[in-house]
């Protein structure tokens, strides 16, 4: 008897039916194709998800079987009938979405169709009409729902709601409107809506007339209104909060009528002025959300100015292009600043439009400035100019980011920005804050920041320093399109700045490699994100993070993780009981011979991944892709080769080891002295290739550009193809990017000859005269072991005064457009005679 039970509650505890998953009286049974309710499911279910099918209809009884039903999916189906009955039996339904389908609010909702569902506390009927009419549209009867505290649904441009029973709504507190088609906002158009809602939302209206006065009044207990993309002037939509005068939120977003005009949709230019502002600035107000808004500009008296300023807790201004800072502005906001006594959170994000070419670059147009800024500073630190910022007492997070900051000015040195009584900031997000110089960042008062966001901002500007004490107890760091990979390059430390640091992210930055002690200074991080660089293995850094958590290496180009993290990984995850976190997803790894052992221990390891289902992507020796599941599940047919594979290589060693030791003696005995004289040759030519190979160049080629058509096509492919000699081309193999004098000395340095072509605006060439002084230095230091010299049609006046003195140590070539051969003569001779 117990056997049965047990057999029993397992079967409907976790079971497949049919092409639904059952776990925990749970069904999934979404995108299934389904065109029916499913019936033959476990009767003890308490969620039902059948999202994305293909169903019409809802028969009479469908779910009359699934009476325990708690939470109900039909979204994104084809609904467009509910027949009579069709949710009988779910008395005990609390949760019913069927959102994204067709139903008709006139004519799908028969009379009495949600007479059962009287423990319903949520509804979602959105995102059905898809296209509005002029005619009155009569919503269905929701009285029924005593219980309902959200309802969300689409609004039409003449709704009819006198018949829905929404005065026996006691407990609906939310109210949102999806697929808003009205077009006026007049002060009967909510008339007979419930006092008992508290929060209203609205997405996608477009509203072509000024709003009325009272246009929400119905919505007596109103604390929080949220609008979506609504196609409605800015003026409009400030003046639909009266009467209110205390609100929890008030959230714009996308609220301009650019967004539904024209072929750009892009928000119509706003300049807030004190009339707009006049019903807003008497509310207490506890959050102000404000995003992409259009908003370029304001007047005084009317963004930063209110009644009750002490009632905020958050303020958003993202996403628009106005500024608080400049004239009258900087005066108001340090006003307004000092009565925010109750200000957690400033959000002022989304200034400037961040192309992805910008985040690549680190939104920074020079880095060989910012290597020198240090030593400007350093000689300018008298002019220092120190900026200030008041920000309330209580703020815990600030968030500055896509902001433009001050440019850096020529010959004084960047700006030290003061945070004054900033004593609980917890979060500092500056990310994608374009500045040429990371500022000194102060700020007076004990140092609790746990939080810091530089993404954006070129790590080279602040690399290399000691410490930046605002920074050193932070212990999250979020370091995306940060430019490491030339940090890094460049041999700079970074990560040391941030000492006590726990969760590391560092996504974005096209990594290949860390350097080894990268972490050496990290030792308490225990999540760390190095996903969508360019990591072809796990860096040797990793294993010096001892309490290392969770590790993201998500779109990279992981091959295999060899054996000595495989066992770091699982030691790791056995000392922290079995939840270290490793993330693989979207790296393509090899599935041959050499990573068998890999493939073994991603199907057995005991860590936890982001695919429990261990179906990573691998690729074959032949070149087709299969699955790290897959390729485990078929181990030996995958494989079963390699064994074979590895005894035939011991036969080809044995039979390699024995003609190697055989051949050389029968060859000895039988060709000792053609053996000998060879041996001497080789010798001869070793000694002459080790006094060539200290070069990087046979020959600098210096050259003006009357000449560089002749040189282009007759002397560098002589040289090059006919004479097999690697050229320095001052025009081709020196980089940009370097500084122009070092490169050439390098070049020269690292060049056997130099070969100056002669001609008549040579003496104008910019780096000639270096180039010959520097050819001067390399001769008598030893390094360099000819100076040749090939004049073409010169004049006297025009030969280098330079080359007068070391005329001795001067190969010259005398070349005449008439005897071409005997020019080529003289060139090679110069150039081989040291080899022949």
């Amino acid at each position: 008897m117990a056997l049965n039970i047990f057999i029993t509650t397992f079967f409907f505890a976790y079971v497949s039916c049919h092409t639904c998953f059952i776990q925990d009286n749970r069904g999934d049974c979404s995108s299934q194709g389904l065109k029916t309710i499913p019936q033959n499911l476990p009767r003890n279910l308490t969620s039902l998800d059948l999202k994305r099918n293909l169903i019409e209809t809802i028969l009479h009884g469908d779910f009359q079987f699934y009476g325990r039903l708690i939470i109900l999916i039909l979204d994104k189906n084809k609904i467009s009938v509910l027949q009579s009955n069709a949710f009988k039996g779910l008395t005990h339904l609390k949760h019913l979405s069927l959102a994204d389908n067709m139903l008709d609010l006139n004519t799908s909702y028969v009379s009495e169709i949600f007479r059962p569902l009287k423990s319903l506390d949520r509804l979602y009927i959105s995102r059905n009409m898809q296209v509005g009419t002029d005619l009155p549209v009569f919503y269905p009867f929701f009285g029924y729902f005593r219980k309902l505290t959200i309802l969300e649904m689409d609004l039409a441009r003449k709704p009819v709601w006198n018949k829905c029973g929404f005065l026996k709504l006691k407990q609906l507190r939310t109210l949102s409107f999806d697929f808003c088609y009205l077009d006026k906002m007049t002060n009967r158009t909510f008339a007979f809506m419930p006092p008992s809602i508290e929060n209203v939302f609205f997405v996608g209206c477009k509203i072509r007339e000024l709003a009325e006065l009272n246009f929400l009044e119905p919505f007596q207990s109103l604390k929080i209104l949220r609008l979506f993309q609504v196609c409605m002037d800015i003026e409009s939509a400030l003046m639909i909060v009266y009467p209110f005068t205390k609100m929890q939120e008030l959230n714009f977003t996308k609220v301009n009528p650019g967004y539904c005009d024209g072929l750009v949709r892009a928000p119509y230019a706003v300049i807030i002025t004190a009339d707009m502002t006049k019903y807003l600035r008497n509310i207490c107000l506890r959050k102000l959300i404000l995003i992409r808004n259009g908003i370029v500009d304001f007047k005084p008296n009317s963004l930063l100015s209110y009644k009750y300023p002490e009632c905020f807790v958050t303020i958003v201004f993202s996403g628009d292009r106005f500024s608080i800072t400049n004239g009258f502005k900087a005066v108001e906001l340090t006003k307004f600043a000092l009565q925010l006594s109750s200000l957690v959170t400033f959000n002022y994000s989304g200034i400037l439009g961040i192309s992805t070419d910008e985040m690549n670059s680190g939104l920074t147009v020079d880095t060989e400035y910012a290597e020198n800024l240090d030593n400007v500073n350093a000689n300018n630190w008298k002019l220092d100019v120190q900026i200030t910022y008041p920000f309330p007492r209580s703020l815990e997070v600030l968030v500055l980011s896509k902001f433009a900051g001050v440019e850096h000015i020529q010959g004084t040195s960047p700006h030290t920005i003061y945070f004054s009584s900033i004593h609980y900031l917890r979060v500092l997000d500056l990310s994608y804050f374009k500045m040429k110089y990371f500022p000194n960042i102060v700020f007076n008062g004990t140092n609790y920041l746990e939080y810091v966001d530089l993404s954006g901002i070129d790590s080279t500007l602040y690399s290399g320093r000691n410490n930046i004490p605002l920074f050193k107890e932070s212990r999250t760091l979020i370091l995306k399109h940060a430019r490491l990979d030339l940090t890094f390059k460049r041999g700079k430390k970074v990560f040391s700045i941030f000492p006590t640091v726990k969760r590391l992210d560092i996504s974005y930055n096209h990594l290949w490699f860390l350097p080894k002690d990268a972490f050496n200074s990290n030792k308490h991080i225990r999540h760390l994100d190095m996903g969508f660089n360019l990591f072809s293995e796990v860096p040797i850094a990793v294993h010096t993070l001892t309490n290392l958590e969770v590790l993201n290496l998500e779109r990279n180009n992981l091959q295999t993780i060899n054996e000595t993290f495989q066992q770091f990984f699982d030691l790791r995850n056995d000392r922290i009981k079995a939840s270290f976190q490793l993330k693989l997803s979207g790296n393509v790894f090899r599935c041959n011979c050499e990573t068998s052992g890999f493939v073994l221990w991603i199907s057995k390891t005991r860590i936890k991944l982001d695919k429990p289902a261990r179906n990573y992507t691998c690729q074959l020796g032949n070149g087709t892709y299969t699955t790290t599941q897959k390729a485990a599940e078929h181990f030996h047919e995958f494989y079963g080769n390699c064994e074979n594979e590895t005894w035939l290589r011991v036969g080809i060693c044995l039979l390699v080891i024995f003609i190697t030791f055989t051949t050389p003696i029968a060859v000895i005995v039988n060709f000792r002295w053609r053996i000998a004289y060879w041996v001497y040759r080789v010798f001869k030519r070793v000694v002459e290739n080790d006094l060539r190979s200290k070069f990087k160049y046979d020959i600098y080629l210096s050259y003006s550009d009357d000449c560089f058509d002749w040189v282009k096509e007759m002397l560098i492919s002589k040289i090059e193809n006919t004479w097999k000699m690697k050229i320095c081309i001052e025009d081709r193999d020196i980089l940009a990017g370097i500084i122009r004098s070092d490169a050439i000395s390098q070049s020269i340095h690292e060049s056997k000859n130099i070969l100056f072509v002669i001609s008549k605006s040579f003496t104008k060439k910019t780096w000639g005269n270096f180039e010959i002084q520097r050819a001067k230095y390399e001769k008598y230091t030893g390094h360099l072991q000819r100076i040749i010299v090939i004049t073409r049609n010169v004049q006297v006046e025009n030969f280098p005064i330079e080359l007068d003195c070391i005329l001795d140590d001067v190969f010259l070539v005398n070349w005449s457009d008439q005897e071409i051969e005997n020019g080529w003569d003289k060139l090679r001779m110069a150039l081989f005679s040291d080899y022949n």
